[in-house]
């Protein structure tokens, strides 16, 4: 269901050389190419809204509701919030590392207790928001088995001190979860959104507070709160997760020219329908980037009437 990333690059550049337009590099490319695909997958949210007030025709393949629901599809997952007391932290499902720090256990003062370990080289608020994993000698750490991390300072706390030269690695993985969608505990117990003002009149009442049978949650700062308070596992979420970051990754051959490499690139998510919306929103900014004003009026043209036909 991908877009080739390596097809519409390639296009891109056709198309500016038909034109004797200039040229964009990969890496260029890259920055421009997620912009693009993030802007056409968040507008699918109002699409949707919009077409939901809409009468449906009965057409099987034109019906638009469908086929927006289609392309939301390929982003919705099912994941496990992990607790970190008092909150459950949202699931993720990315695998891009955007950053790793290493620590190696000296024989001084005291090994024993060398059990703490404080991430420097990104923030908190990037630790709030993104999966981080431990390793030590290479070995990925189960948590809170072998660890715990404290996402409001950046420290890692293991259970049993590392040994001397031990080597402890931190990773930093972006979270890609966009929109929360039902939240279930225990794979069949539906757990009910409320806001705080709902929260303190249900828990006000011992008739209506929440019990395991009927456990409601506060979401807040992009983490749930679950209630009762002794509910601290098997919380399940639905969610749409947001699109991979793509890459068209190449090697520099010997006169300086980029060579595709496959295993270094990364696809585009989006439905396969949306290639020529996707190459119309890159020749935008790839006129920004030459300077080329022509470019940017017909790719703009080309995008609004792509609108306008979807919408008609």
């Amino acid at each position: 269901m991908a877009i080739n990333v390596d097809l519409v690059y390639k296009t891109v550049l056709l198309i500016l050389n038909q034109q004797q337009r200039g040229y964009i590099t990969p890496d260029e490319f890259n920055k421009v190419g997620n912009q693009v695909q993030l802007s056409i997958f968040e507008k699918y949210m109002s699409d949707l809204n919009q077409q939901l007030r809409i009468p449906e025709n009965d057409s099987e393949y034109a019906n638009r509701v469908k086929n927006i629901n289609e392309k939301i599809d390929i982003f919705k997952r099912i994941g496990t919030a992990a607790y970190d007391a008092p909150y459950f932290n949202l699931p993720t499902t990315t695998t891009t590392q955007t950053a790793t720090q290493s620590f190696t256990v000296p024989a001084a003062p005291n090994p024993a207790t060398n059990t703490q370990f404080t991430i420097t080289t990104w923030s908190i608020a990037q630790s709030q928001t993104a999966l981080i994993k431990v390793r030590k000698n290479g070995v990925l750490q189960s948590s809170p088995g072998a660890y715990s991390f404290n996402s409001s300072n950046n420290i890692i706390t293991f259970v049993n001190a590392p040994s001397v030269n031990d080597v402890v690695s931190a990773e930093l993985y972006p979270s890609d979860f966009y929109r929360l969608g039902t939240v279930i505990y225990k794979d069949t117990t539906l757990v009910q959104m409320v806001d705080r003002n709902e929260f303190y009149l249900i828990q006000k009442s011992p008739l209506t507070a929440a019990t395991q049978a009927q456990p409601i949650f506060l979401y807040e700062d992009e983490k749930l709160q679950v209630f009762p308070t002794t509910i601290v596992s098997d919380i399940n979420v639905s969610y749409i997760k947001k699109p991979n970051q793509i890459n068209w990754g190449y090697n520099v051959g010997g006169f300086g020219q980029y060579i595709y490499s496959p295993s270094a690139s990364v696809n585009f998510e989006l439905h396969p329908s949306e290639q020529v919306d996707l190459i119309s929103g890159i020749l935008v900014y790839s006129g920004v980037i030459i300077q080329d004003p022509t470019i940017i009026q017909v790719a703009s043209q080309q995008v609004q009437q792509e609108d306008i036909n979807e919408k008609s």
